[in-house]
């Protein structure tokens, strides 16, 4: 898991740098005003989607995990918590469901670890990290979820 900020995005490069550039060109281009929507940017191996949502008390059943993509996730306005951790030892609430490249677990309080996101922020979640996303007061939020296929990886 990475936590940081969009001014420094170009020190990741090494993760996936045959597609980090059109990637940062594309984030450098979101803002508010961006509609919501799937947006591709290497068709199914990298994309991206624009959202926005109110967010929610956090859900333990809804701990998530992905195999087959890394989350990059941008926060364009308002403030959210993703809460992360290693799901070693975790019951599963849902198992994974390839079609999704999702499965969920139950989230216990001890180890997890609360990444405050205001604008700018961006967190990365490599394919079995842990991740629940969406938490805060009911308030609005804006964000640009990233989808790269973990086979780009030179990591």
């Amino acid at each position: 898991m990475i936590f940081d900020d969009l001014k420094n995005f170009a020190n990741y490069a090494k993760l996936a740098p045959a597609t980090w550039a059109k990637l940062a060109a594309f984030l450098g281009g979101c803002d508010t005003e961006t509609a919501t929507g799937r947006y591709e940017i290497d068709g199914e191996r990298v994309y991206a989607m624009v959202q926005s949502y109110n967010t929610h008390e956090p859900r333990p059943d809804k701990l998530e995990i992905h195999r087959r993509y890394v989350d990059i996730q941008l926060l364009l306005a308002g403030r959210e918590t993703i809460f992360s951790r290693s799901i070693d030892g975790l019951e599963v609430t849902a198992d994974y469901d390839a079609t999704r490249d999702i499965a969920f677990y139950r989230n216990v309080d001890d180890g997890t670890v609360g990444l405050p996101l205001a604008p700018g922020n961006f967190a990365i979640f490599l394919p079995e990290e842990g991740h629940m996303p969406g938490n805060g007061d009911g308030s609005e939020v804006t964000k640009v979820v990233v989808k790269i296929d973990r086979a780009l990886l030179e990591v």
